[in-house]
């Protein structure tokens, strides 16, 4: 792992909080992981505590809603970009994140 490299590997975690979800856990984990350029991507259910919006800068949202048909559901998205976190730190990032186009694998 290389420090000098601003992001170089991310970590996709599943429910990692629990119930340490309190500033004095989690300010050391998020510190560590930004001085060895790791990127955490968690997935969570936890989207009401603040530690989510505090700790990371895009929060996805998907959530089941009822439809008409009581046999289905919809799936209701939001994202929500933390827009003063990438002026100050990433502003490229933050014009990236506003382009729509798709992907080429090929």
């Amino acid at each position: 792992v290389n420090s000098g490299v601003k992001r170089s590997r991310a970590v996709v975690l599943d429910n990692p909080f629990g119930k340490a979800s309190s500033d004095h856990v989690l300010d050391p984990v998020f510190f560590i992981a930004g001085q060895l350029g790791f990127q955490i991507i968690a997935l969570t259910a936890l989207a009401e505590g603040k530690f989510v919006r505090e700790y990371f800068p895009i929060v996805y949202s998907c959530r089941l809603r009822p439809s008409t048909n009581p046999d289905k559901y919809l799936m209701v998205t939001d994202q929500e970009i933390r827009h003063a976190y990438f002026q100050d730190h990433d502003p490229e990032a933050l014009r990236r994140l506003g382009e729509h186009k798709q992907i080429e694998l090929f």
